[in-house]
């Protein structure tokens, strides 16, 4: 152990005797070590790291599947028979995203809650910090509205108010009762401020797929395999007692729920991190060859101590303490480097990748760093020492030639020269190639134009305009206010944005062209506008003619196509006058056909699409899109929103922004 201190003592005095060797090789290995160190603290947090549940691997994510469709929402009804039937779950419940409107207070506010059944907390294994879970008499047809808030909207919201419970809150001009506080460490999906009851809201159509995904606890020792037999029987049994509402779906998909929370990523962080060591080979590479050079210039004095008696063994083991003195400083300025890395990396994919919340430097992470530091010492190392603790006494004392000593280990270091290259033209191709696909993404022409719209969210409250009627008068009245408003050149309501991947879709009947049975009904991309879309968006109509005012207002039957369909179904034929049948059994008139609109930022296809007049289904969320004439759009949202609230002061305003930023925070 003492000769182990002189090694250190003397490895510790060379290194500071060559400052520049020792500063460079420091640094190269701190990069390599440390973004190894970030990114393997997100594959922990984000794949290795248990969902924060007890017994969590025993929670499954569901949804419907088939030879049409994959991980479809399930309705309603048939979560129902789902939860009825089955023999290898303790609990089971409904979830899904619900838009409320909040009123009673000075501006009406938009918030995302959850929809879920009532067994949802005992999925979760979560209980209340104050009052109750649901029960099962709360979510059924009729039963008075209740609702549970989360710890952080009691406190921001009601000041942590001890005495909250059975007090109401408004939403959607309807009085709920608060029944529990949950605490502040239940944070599945968000948390949103408030859980609703599905059971209440009358969703009871087998064949309208509004019950969102579904989660279940496994019963102890029932493995995901055999769940998922047992719900593919359920649902075989369900498409044989009906038929036309579960179509082309017949089986179950049922994933653990970490994977379906981290699916979505992980192939991509897997291949992140192998690129990432990639850059630790580079480092190892350029420290063993400043080591075989330093080493070659050594050869004198391991020979001297050779002639006074030291071991081979005994210079090997003193270049290897000097090498991993080297690999443990880089490994803790590594982590000064991941720790900037990983606040980097939790601002800008929050929104992109999962469960970045335990993104820190735990002790798993410093256990990584410790050993990628200790490995990186002994294989950088290794070649060095081994090379020249072999030496010849005779010879070398004798030579004192700077040829011959820059002569030895040549070979070896032409060696990491080569790997070194090789791993470099290997990373920068996939960079290049990355940065290339991305720039071809970003910058590619997608049919509209962003710049100079300004965007804002109305949420109409279910409760109010019930009748459709009513509600697209009240968005006909907001965007004519809107539109007469200086410094307006046209505005335009939507379901969606262009470009969006998250639209409405729909089954078409295109005439002649008749599906053989409800199964085989083309799937399209389903877009409902105002008649001033494609001037606001800058889409190109190819032919014929957008709706005029009396076909949006009162919802005639008439629809654009893109081009797309119209190739696809009418190739030698102009598709103006064509009929489409799509969500009733009435035939819709083609009037216009348009340019096709790319999703922005992927290569995928978009589905064929179809335009809608907004009185046919005038959507409960709206998007307000206002094109500026020479102005900054952000300079409208005032008095745009002082005539959305003069016509309806209880109508919420949410997510303003032009255009362009959401593309740029899409791109990011």
């Amino acid at each position: 152990m003492e000769t182990l201190f002189r090694d250190i003592r003397y490895g510790i005095r060379g290194l500071r005797n060559h400052p520049g060797f020792t500063l460079l090789s420091v640094i190269t290995l701190a990069v390599g070590i440390g973004v190894n160190t970030a990114m393997f603290s997100v594959i922990n947090a984000v794949l290795l790291r248990p969902l924060p549940y007890p017994d969590s691997d025993r929670l499954v994510w569901m949804a419907e599947s088939g030879s049409e469709v994959a991980n479809r929402w399930v309705s309603y009804p048939n979560f129902v028979d789902w939860r009825d039937r089955n023999h290898v779950f303790e609990a089971m419940s409904t979830f899904r995203g619900w838009s409320v409107n909040m009123t009673g207070a000075d501006q009406p506010e938009t918030f995302d809650a959850r929809i879920v059944s009532a067994g949802y907390f005992k999925v979760m294994r979560a209980i209340p910090l104050l009052g109750r879970d649901f029960s099962d008499e709360d979510d059924k047809p009729g039963a008075d509205p209740v609702t549970i808030i989360s710890y952080s909207f009691w406190q921001q919201r009601f000041g942590g108010d001890p005495t909250i419970v059975g007090k109401e809150i408004t939403l959607d001009d309807k009085a709920y009762t608060v029944i529990g506080v949950m605490p502040e460490s239940f944070a599945h999906q968000g948390p949103p401020p408030f859980w609703l009851l599905i059971g209440p809201q009358n969703l009871n159509q087998r064949d309208v797929r509004i019950g969102g995904n579904v989660i279940g606890r496994l019963k102890p020792g029932i493995t995901i395999e055999q769940a998922r037999s047992e719900m593919n029987r359920i649902s075989q049994q369900l498409f044989q007692e009906h038929p036309g509402s579960n179509a082309g779906a017949n089986t179950v998909s049922v994933v653990s729920l970490q994977d379906s929370i981290t699916g979505n990523v992980r192939a991509a962080l897997q291949i992140l991190f192998g690129a990432v060591g990639l850059v630790l080979l580079i480092a190892r590479a350029n420290v063993a060859n400043l080591l075989l050079a330093r080493a070659a210039t050594r050869r004198k004095e391991f020979a001297v101590r050779a002639a006074l008696g030291a071991s081979r063994w005994r210079i090997v083991r003193q270049l290897l303490v000097e090498s991993l003195l080297l690999a443990l400083t880089g490994g803790v300025l590594g982590l000064v480097f991941a720790s900037w890395a990983m606040a980097l990396l939790s601002r800008v994919a929050h929104d992109t990748v999962p469960r970045l919340d335990g993104l820190h430097l735990s002790g798993k992470v410093l256990g990584f760093n410790l050993m990628a530091s200790l490995l990186t010492g002994v294989l950088f190392g290794i070649a060095p020492a081994l090379r020249f603790s072999k030496t010849e006494l005779q010879e070398t004392l004798k030579d004192s030639s700077s040829t011959t000593t820059e002569g030895h280990g040549k070979k070896l270091r032409a060696v990491l020269v080569v790997a070194e290259v090789a791993f470099s033209v290997a990373l920068l191709v996939g960079a290049g190639l990355l940065v290339k696909s991305m720039w071809l993404l970003f910058r590619s022409n997608n049919g509209f134009d962003p710049h100079g719209v300004l965007t804002m969210e109305l949420r109409v409250s279910r409760n109010r305009y019930k009748d459709r009627g009513q509600l697209n008068r009240l968005l006909q009245q907001v965007l004519q206010g809107v539109q007469a408003q200086p410094g307006v050149e046209t505005a335009t309501l939507s379901a969606n944005l262009p470009g969006m991947s998250d639209g409405w879709q729909t089954d078409i009947w295109p005439e002649g062209h008749p599906p053989s049975n409800p199964g085989e009904m083309i799937n399209v991309d389903w877009a409902i506008v105002s008649a001033e879309y494609f001037q606001t968006m800058k889409i190109p109509i190819l032919k014929g003619r957008t709706f005029t005012r009396d076909e949006d207002e009162q919802g005639k039957p008439v629809v654009l196509i893109d081009e797309s369909l119209a190739r696809r179904f009418w190739p030698n034929e102009n598709a103006v006058g064509k009929h489409i049948k799509y969500d009733s059994p009435a035939w819709h008139e083609v009037v216009g056909v348009v340019k096709e609109v790319k999703i922005y930022g992927s290569e995928v296809k978009p589905l064929i699409k179809i335009y809608t007049p907004m009185g046919r289904a005038a959507p409960r969320i709206a998007i307000l899109s206002i094109r500026s004439t020479n102005i900054d759009p952000h300079s409208l949202a005032a008095a745009v929103t002082r005539e959305v609230h003069a016509i309806d002061k209880d109508l919420p305003i949410s997510e303003v922004a032009t255009f362009d930023e959401i593309l740029d925070d899409l791109s990011r």
